[in-house]
């Protein structure tokens, strides 16, 4: 089993490798909490009816709030079968049992945010707007990290 696992993650590890700049800081990868903040206030804006909210910072936001979840889900999925193998490995545990155990948790709660299941774009956003008002030293972080925070403050699993 952890043969095919193997088999089956070396291309996306290779894809990475290859794919990744490098070792860079995390302010090069995202941009500050304050960029997102200003295009995600007006993507709130438009929702509320704001006709003259510009249609590409309503895309920015977007864009980035669903890049970021997408990122964070997938990521925890690709984190969990890591952390699977290495544990199977290190104490000659069931590789199968294990993967089973993993594959029936849900990404968010390994990550621990747990969201309502109707949680929708404008949920995300005002959760971290929220949060980015709490904690305005925020502002100037990479919004990656700030995005990750923020969700796990507002939706936090029992």
């Amino acid at each position: 089993m952890l043969s095919r696992l193997q088999k089956l993650l070396a291309p996306i590890a290779a894809s990475a490798a290859i794919a990744a700049p490098g070792a860079a800081p995390a302010q090069d990868l995202s941009p500050p909490a304050s960029e997102w903040r200003s295009y995600c206030q007006t993507y709130l804006k438009a929702l509320d009816g704001d006709a003259t909210a510009s249609d590409l910072d309503v895309t920015y936001c977007l864009g980035v709030t669903k890049g970021l979840l997408n990122g964070m889900r997938v990521g925890s999925q690709i984190g969990a079968l890591s952390f699977a193998s290495r544990v199977a490995v290190q104490y000659k545990l069931d590789p199968d049992e294990l993967f089973q155990l993993f594959q029936t948790q849900d990404p968010s709660r390994l990550l621990g945010i747990c969201s309502p299941a109707a949680s929708a774009a404008p949920d995300y956003v005002r959760a971290v707007l929220a949060h980015l008002e709490k904690n305005p030293g925020n502002l100037q972080r990479p919004i990656a990290e700030v995005f990750y925070e923020g969700l796990q403050a507002s939706f936090p699993c029992d």
